[in-house]
C-alpha cells in the first residue's frame, strides 16, 4: 500500500490537457517534483486499416525533434500510452516481440537484457480502450506501468534505451508515429 502511495504521489500529471483522436492526456507530467513538458502526441495505427490502437505522448525536460538526443540523454523522460483498441495479453506480447525484432533483431540488443524483457512481457496485461501504460525512463533504467500499478522495475539502462528507441528511434512501430512522438510535421 505504501507502495502505491508512492507511485501516485511521484508520477501526477497536470490539468491542462492535449486531444489527438478522442483521447486526452496532459500536456505536462510531473515526476518526483520534476515537471516534463509533451514533446509530441501521436496515434499508433495498425493494418493497411488504419486501425487505431492508442495514442500515445513523449514528455521530456526541454522540448527537442533530435531522437538521438533524446534517447542518449539521462534526463528523465515518459511515454504514456493511452488505448483505444481493446488487446488480448497474446495481442500485446505479440507487439512487444515485433518490436523486439525490429529493434533487436540480428544482435542489435545486448543478449543479457533478454532476461529483463522476458519478465516485461509476461508482466503485461491485455488492454482495454481507456487503458493506459506509462513507461517512466531514468538514468538508471525503466518503470513499466498499467494503470498506474506498477508492472515492472528494471536497473537496466540498455533496455531502457531499446525501448525508447522503440518508439522514436531508428525502427519504430511507424515513422508517421515517430515523427509525431519527435514534435515534427508528416510528410
Amino acid at each position: 500500500m505504501l507502495l502505491a502511495a508512492f507511485t501516485v504521489c511521484w508520477l501526477t500529471s497536470n490539468a491542462s490537457a492535449a486531444t489527438l483522436a478522442g483521447e486526452t492526456l496532459p500536456d505536462s507530467y510531473t515526476v518526483n517534483g520534476q515537471t516534463l513538458s509533451l514533446n509530441g502526441i501521436g496515434v499508433r495505427t495498425l493494418t493497411i486499416f488504419a486501425v487505431r490502437a492508442y495514442v500515445a505522448a513523449l514528455y521530456v525536460p526541454r522540448p527537442s525533434h533530435d531522437a538521438q538526443q533524446i534517447l542518449t540523454s539521462p534526463a528523465t523522460k515518459v511515454i504514456i500510452l493511452k488505448f483505444i483498441r481493446s488487446g488480448s495479453k497474446a495481442r500485446v506480447e505479440a507487439q512487444y516481440r515485433a518490436g523486439e525484432e525490429a529493434n533487436c533483431g540480428k544482435g542489435g540488443c545486448d543478449p543479457s537484457d533478454q532476461a529483463d524483457f522476458e519478465r516485461l512481457v509476461a508482466a503485461a496485461p491485455a488492454v482495454q480502450p481507456g487503458d493506459t501504460s506509462t513507461y517512466l525512463f531514468t538514468a538508471n533504467g525503466v518503470r513499466v506501468f498499467a494503470n498506474d500499478k506498477l508492472i515492472g522495475d528494471f536497473a537496466n539502462r540498455d533496455l531502457a534505451y531499446h525501448l525508447l528507441a522503440g518508439f522514436i528511434g531508428d525502427h519504430p512501430p511507424s515513422q508517421s508515429l515517430r515523427r509525431q512522438l519527435l514534435g515534427l510535421p508528416n510528410d
